[in-house]
């Protein structure tokens, strides 16, 4: 039994000795030298004997003043708490310490750490972490003194700080570092890249100021975020243009902030505009390294902040007030949570006046959280607008289609209900004028023979054998020819040839391959057969020929048709009194774009009457000869 109860005594002492040291207590001992400068820590640090005293951690060893006091110069605080023992190797974590100056940390008088960088941009905000078991060999210190010179007036403090094992210490130094230091740092890229994004959307819509306050604002952050990363390597940028940039940033953040809200309501208050840009250009005159150094602007940052604090405070009943206005929800959301930001730069504000424990941490990086937030929202909400409008004019561009496509359908039946109607007019048209020139007037030249007496039977059968090849023609033309020469003239060919022999006349056929005629419609396909029957018609009656032959060639321009008789030939030209004759041949050939010749001599010499006829419409006019 006392085997078991000496057991839980020696786990019970293990695990208490195995929980970290966190030191809420140390003791402390200040002393003011009148140095105008800093000088570098030594490498040993021997404290003569002084008087100590018990102070609580977090620890302000003095307040920050509006401007530091060079006639007291440089106050030194020192800070010592031993080392617990432990069988495994311990380290050191101290989440922030704030001072215009320097920190060192020594270990039984020997030293283990200094801050680099800036005096004023000193790595303040970054966590401290050090293995307090040398790499060397060398023992453990069993005192720990933390050394911080401060420049008098404008204040220095430390948080607690801890001592442990790696495995008890290291997550929660992670999380500080993470939440001091890489969070802001992290946020300031996203929103840098986010403002980027809507400077190029800004450069496609200029009509839209929000896009280039918020790529403004975005630059402004980075800059602030700036702050609280370090040490500052003043071989990049002097410490006096680092401190005028990261100070007046914020300002001009919040200023940026409140315009972006307004532009978002779609309203402009002109005098709060002038007034927050005037102020902030005060301000930036007012810490101008020309004329401040990198003390001065460090003592004046509580000045500006204070001044843009307020210049924040009266501008948020106006901004509040025309959000109230607006339809926009965000820009309303935006507006209150403007409130939100004075409380964490309130708190911001005390803390780094010393005001608040150092253990804290510094608010207003993670209220931009929200403001890139809503503008994510911003952004999204006009991107569905844009969609959502996009498909509305989809819609309305497929209806107002679909109702033209019923229109232009509507209008294309009318439009082929007119056409079939003046198709049908032309063609009725054309019947009747053939009817008229043709078949009519073989039956006046019948009706004239019968007035006459003329009553024989093989005169009567002639005429009526040409009032039925007249007619015989026009219903071919109304066949189906294509353009195929070939077929019309072959089919000219079966209607006149019968008639030719009953003249006594031989025919004699030679026609080629000839190509199609693009033109060769209906009604110029009457035209051409009108012609060929004209001229075979005028042989028949005036030529007294025994053979007539017919011959079509073609030389790639043009076709050439050719009606050639024995006769004793035509000594001029006459038209007939019915409408027939050879004028009727000019005037069809030339409604056909073609040419046609006579060649005629005296008697026994025949008739040769050439027709040439051009392939295609856009050839120009043959002419006569």
């Amino acid at each position: 039994m006392r085997g078991w109860f000496a057991l839980c005594l020696l786990l019970l002492s293990a695990q208490v000795a195995a929980q970290p040291v966190h030191a809420q207590e140390v003791e402390s001992f200040t002393l003011t030298a009148p140095a105008a400068e800093f000088l570098a820590p030594p490498a040993h640090q021997q404290m003569s004997p002084g008087t100590w005293q018990r102070v609580s951690l977090p620890h302000v060893s003095e307040p920050r003043g509006l401007e530091p006091d060079t006639h007291q110069g440089i106050r030194t605080t020192y800070y010592r708490l031993p080392v617990p023992a432990s069988a495994e190797p311990l380290f050191f974590y101290l989440p922030r310490w704030q001072t215009v100056g320097q920190l060192a940390l020594y270990g039984d008088g020997r030293l283990l750490w200094r801050s680099t960088g800036d005096r004023v941009w000193n790595g303040f905000n970054t966590p401290l972490w050090l293995a307090l078991d040398a790499l060397d060999g060398q023992p453990r210190p069993r005192e720990l003194l933390l050394r911080m010179d401060s420049l008098a007036g404008l204040g220095g403090g430390i948080s607690s700080l801890w001592l442990g094992t790696e495995a008890e210490l290291l997550g929660s130094y992670r999380l500080r570092l993470i939440a001091q230091v890489w969070l802001p740092a992290a946020i300031g890229v996203a929103v840098l890249a986010l403002g980027v994004f809507a400077l190029g959307v800004w450069s496609r819509r200029r009509h839209e100021p929000i896009y280039i306050l918020f790529f403004v604002a975005a630059v402004f952050y980075c800059l602030r975020i700036l702050h609280f990363l370090g040490p500052l390597d003043t071989r990049l940028l002097s410490a006096d243009w680092f401190g005028w940039i990261t100070i007046n940033s914020i300002g001009w953040l919040v200023s940026i902030n409140q315009l972006f809200t307004l532009r978002l309501c779609a309203r402009r208050v002109r005098w709060l505009e002038f007034g927050l840009v005037g102020f902030m250009l005060a301000s930036t005159l007012l810490t101008l390294p020309l004329w401040q150094s990198a003390e001065s602007i460090a003592a004046l940052a509580s000045l500006c902040y204070m001044g843009g604090g307020l210049m924040f405070l009266l501008s948020i009943p106006v901004v509040i007030g025309a959000a109230r206005r607006s339809v926009s929800w965000l820009a309303r959301m935006l507006a209150w949570g403007s409130l939100l930001g004075v409380l964490f730069s309130v708190h911001d504000i005390l803390m780094q006046n010393y005001r608040l424990s150092l253990d804290s941490l510094y608010l207003l990086p993670y209220w931009q959280i929200g403001f890139c937030l809503l503008f994510c929202m911003v952004l999204g909400q006009r991107y569905l607008a844009s969609i959502q409008g996009l498909e509305r004019s989809h819609e309305l561009l497929a209806l107002r289609l679909a109702e033209r496509e019923a229109e232009l359908e509507e209008s294309h039946q009318q439009l082929r209900e007119v056409e079939r109607r003046e198709v049908l007019a032309g063609e009725r048209q054309r019947l009747m004028q053939d009817m008229h020139d043709g078949l009519g007037a073989s039956l006046v030249g019948a009706l004239q023979v019968v007035k006459r007496g003329e009553l024989e039977a093989e005169r009567i059968e002639q005429v009526l054998r040409d009032c039925l090849d007249d007619m015989r023609l026009a219903i071919d033309t109304l066949e189906p020819q294509g353009k195929d020469l070939n077929l019309l003239l072959a089919t000219l060919r079966y209607r006149l040839g019968p008639r030719l022999e009953a003249a006594g006349i031989k025919l004699l056929w030679r026609v080629d391959d000839l190509p199609e005629l693009s033109w060769l419609s209906p009604d110029s396909a009457l035209h051409v057969i009108r012609i060929i029957q004209e001229a075979l018609t005028n042989i028949i009656k005036h030529a007294g020929a025994s053979q007539v032959r017919l011959s079509a060639t073609s030389d790639g321009q043009a076709v050439q048709l050719q009606v050639l008789d024995d006769g004793r030939g035509m000594p001029a030209v006459v038209s007939s009194s019915t409408g027939r004759g050879l004028g009727n041949i000019r005037s069809r050939t030339a409604a056909l774009g073609g040419a046609v010749s006579w060649s005629t001599g005296g008697s026994a010499v025949g008739t040769c009457v050439t027709v040439q006829l051009p392939i295609s419409r856009e050839q120009p006019s043959l002419g006569d000869s």
